[in-house]
């Protein structure tokens, strides 16, 4: 049988501390196994009590919940926090992130919300260890957490100009496929930067309890603590940035107002943080060419444009693309994808389509029932099946674009290995 999640409350409030136990009591899974009412208490408690997971209000008299998380954290370094907050505390999150708080409740949370909280953060736990802990260390027996070396990761943006053409499921699939090609310890991050209107997390069937919203306000102070308090993680392993939950939250990006180029200064701030954290970015977009997709522009790698064997489809992507060109934007950085290919129709053939603008990187099957059903239960059709010809033609894009930019990789090594040769030689001569 399994061991229960032990649990600790800390409120200052007997009465609000009652009704998370009853809350928790629902859950066979859970257990509480201390409530107390300070932050000094809490300290003095944890290390006796052994829980696995601490919901800590926020604003306790004398010692405060941010105070009192450094120092259970400081001794029990796999102790999961939860901070508990009252709307308006946002300001709060970034200095909680920083004591060691993994995730923010609302007060009062609702039993959903709660139980899915306390379920997700243990198992954050799970995968840092649960050997014996010292004070101010790792847990006995192991090795403290290698530090991720700073990198450059890929930027790759999937837009059409017309809606409908499948952005979001081409998006959301091809993270999938490039979690699958490079394996469990690659760091792959899917972003809905479709700000009023996203529904990646309705493709994928996840509840996100943050959202890009909440980084806003942070974008240019940004920290890996309070990245991993927003991103949401998939079963398939892929990271999730979500879109907000109402589009009037997406007014919070403007707010951070633009650039002189055009592009929005939070979201561009968030993604060349994020950048730095992961192997690949996989951004969805809207399909208007608006402050936001110019952020996502102006540090692209490669942009996929998404069309259609359809008459109004191509000629909005043909027009987005000239439209490129005359920005003089790298054409090098563009690439074509043509969605809902279906040689055994009468229709616009594929070639037809790349002599009108470019040769196409892809061409991705038509099979409406795989697409829709995938949309319409929120199971991506790469993991229900990837043998269907759409989800193959989805993978092969994915092998395609990590070899190319492997390839540019060896390219820029040898020809630095070749200036760094060339110096030499000079300071013989």
């Amino acid at each position: 049988m399994p061991e229960k999640i032990r649990v600790m409350i800390v409120d200052d409030v007997a009465e609000t501390r009652e009704q998370l136990r009853k809350l928790i009591s629902f859950d066979p899974d859970i257990e509480v196994v201390a409530m107390v009412g300070s932050g000094e208490e809490a300290v003095t408690i944890a290390p006796k009590a052994l829980p696995d997971v601490v919901l800590m209000d926020i604003n306790l008299p004398g010692m405060d919940g941010i105070t009192a998380t450094g120092e259970i954290v400081d001794i029990m370094p796999t102790v999961q926090v939860v901070m508990l907050s009252v709307q308006g505390e946002s300001d709060y999150m970034r200095r909680a992130m920083m004591a060691g708080a993994r995730d923010f409740l609302t007060k009062p949370p609702s039993a959903d919300d709660l139980l899915n909280t306390i379920h997700r953060t243990y198992k954050l736990r799970q995968k840092m260890g649960t050997g014996q802990l010292t004070p101010g260390g790792a847990p006995g027996g192991q090795a403290p957490v290698e530090q991720r070396p700073a990198q450059q990761g890929k930027i790759l943006t999937v837009f059409s100009p017309k809606g409908g053409t499948g952005c979001t499921t081409i998006a959301v699939n091809l993270a999938i496929a490039l979690q699958t090609l490079l394996g469990a310890d690659a760091r792959i991050c899917l972003i809905d930067a479709n700000l009023q209107f996203g529904d990646v997390s309705i493709f994928l069937k996840l509840q996100a309890t943050r959202t890009l919203t909440d980084l806003a306000p942070h974008a240019q102070d940004l920290d890996s603590n309070l990245l991993r308090t927003v991103i949401a993680t998939h079963s398939s392993g892929i990271r999730v940035l979500a879109a907000p939950v109402t589009p009037e939250e997406a007014e919070m990006f403007q707010d951070a107002g633009v650039e002189e180029g055009g592009s929005n200064r939070a979201m561009k701030a968030i993604l060349e943080f994020a950048q730095k954290e992961f192997d690949y970015l996989i951004i969805d977009t809207a399909r208007h060419i608006d402050d936001i997709v110019l952020a996502a522009l102006d540090i692209n790698d490669l942009l996929l444009v998404l069309t259609r064997p359809i008459i109004p489809d191509i000629r909005g992507a043909r027009m987005f693309i000239e439209l490129l060109q005359k920005l003089e934007y790298p054409m090098e950085h563009v690439d074509l994808v043509i969605n809902n290919v279906d040689n055994k129709r009468m229709g616009i053939q594929p070639e037809a389509i790349e002599r009108a603008m470019m040769p196409a990187i892809a061409h991705i099957p038509l099979d409406e029932r795989t697409a829709l059903r995938a949309a319409n239960y929120g199971e991506p059709f790469i993991l229900k099946d990837n043998r269907t010809p759409i989800a193959q033609a989805v993978i092969d894009l994915a092998k395609k674009l990590h070899n190319r930019f492997a390839q540019r990789a060896e390219e820029k090594a040898a020809a630095e290995e070749e200036t760094q040769r060339n110096v030499g030689l000079g300071r013989l001569l």
